[in-house]
């Protein structure tokens, strides 16, 4: 019995859905704990959203959007430190483009703890990311525009309870204006609640505010994640826009293959 104790122990420590590590896909806010250092995550997913607004159009264009695939490759680089690296390949149909495929904008987001969780303390995350400007702005598959996003990550533990509390600032390049942009409150409020060591369910509003610019949104994600081994895991969500300029609806699906790297 003590045997089967302690062999139960040593598998529940390696087990990563027991932890609340990071990893928060298909949301849009980001949790400040970061992945462990010498973890790697590659997901592989796709999201469809209908008729969300496209940044300063100003009006509904009913815009479909697919992204065929949405590739995400999340690495735990030191104790403190973890990238992020986002791109979606798009099919778009819309007032602007009729069922065409092409690239979307690369991201890269870099977040650096600042304090870990202790006691009743929270854990704080810087959080900075840059959208790189590949995609076409005449066809509406990017503003194809350099953004730049800086954000302080919180979030607090109970037991199986996680949550998080996303705010900073975004600085949007204006599409066909030299040297303009559009400033704005990016923000996200999230909670992830823990099951089972397979399943873990997940929901968050996140969004834009106080654009100059009708950039704004808001949507509300519910999501689920689910380990079929220590090394894969699906997850999939349901987005509802909370704002006239969001999307009406979406839904998203990945899977997540989960690596450690050894020197």
């Amino acid at each position: 019995m003590r045997k089967i104790f302690f062999f139960i122990l040593i598998l529940l420590s390696y087990y990563p859905a027991l932890g609340f590590a990071a990893s928060v896909h298909p949301l849009g806010s980001l949790d400040a704990h970061l992945l462990p250092q010498a973890q790697w995550e590659f997901r592989l997913g796709t999201k469809y959203t209908e008729n969300r607004w496209f940044p300063f159009e100003g009006r509904n264009t009913h815009r479909h959007e697919w992204q065929i695939p949405k590739l995400n490759l999340d690495i735990g680089v030191a104790d403190n430190v973890e990238l992020n690296f986002s791109y979606p390949y798009i099919y778009l149909d819309s007032d602007h483009t009729s069922g065409v495929w092409d690239s979307g904008d690369l991201t890269v987001g870099l977040k650096i703890r600042l304090f870990k969780e202790k006691d009743e303390r929270p854990v704080l995350t810087l959080n900075l990311k840059t959208k790189l400007p590949n995609g076409d702005y005449s066809k509406r598959f990017s503003t194809n525009e350099t953004d730049f996003f800086s954000q302080f990550l919180l979030a607090k533990t109970w037991r199986n309870l996680n949550v998080f509390l996303n705010g900073g600032l975004g600085i949007i390049g204006k599409p066909n204006s030299c040297n303009s942009q559009d400033d704005v409150f990016i923000y996200g409020l999230g909670v992830t609640y823990t099951f089972s060591p397979e399943i873990k369910m997940l929901a968050d509003i996140n969004g834009w505010a106080f654009s100059a610019d009708g950039s704004n949104y808001a949507t509300l994600t519910l999501g689920g994640q689910y380990f079929l081994s220590p090394r894969w895991r699906v997850d999939g969500g349901l987005h509802l826009g909370l704002t006239e300029e969001s999307e009406n609806w979406g839904l998203s699906v990945g899977i997540t293959y989960i690596f450690h790297w050894r020197h």
